[in-house]
């Protein structure tokens, strides 16, 4: 978990929100969102959605299920750290992040392509 200083950023006010999560939860979330956090809440989403694809393949699992809760929560985080003006965010940004990652957007083009290529095969 990352130690806080100076001003807020995404990692500090990350870590203020996981504080309160079940601790299974917050420490499914630090691994898929650590290499992604510099990249900001586009960073965040792209996290979520690759830990939605890794959740959904193969057999289900119990960890799949924590990696499926981590992956919405970080969806979460994402939307309300962009909508947040500690760090910058505004309603306005939060609607067009959520514009951009719905089911015409980036949700959209992953999960809609993976499910055209498995019925073509």
């Amino acid at each position: 978990m990352p130690a806080e200083s100076g001003a807020l950023t995404l990692e500090t006010w990350l870590a203020r929100r996981l504080e309160s999560a079940p601790p299974e939860l917050a420490e499914a979330v630090w691994p898929l969102v650590r290499e992604r956090l510099a990249e900001g809440e586009d960073g965040l989403v792209q996290a979520s959605l690759d830990a939605l694809a890794a959740a959904t393949e193969g057999e289900a699992t119990r960890a799949d299920a924590v990696t499926l809760l981590a992956a919405d929560a970080i969806l979460t985080y994402a939307l309300e750290a962009s909508a947040d003006p500690a760090l910058g965010g505004s309603a306005a940004q939060a609607s067009e992040l959520a514009a951009r990652i719905g089911p015409g957007g980036l949700i959209g083009e992953r999960f809609n392509e993976e499910n055209q290529e498995e019925m073509t095969e």
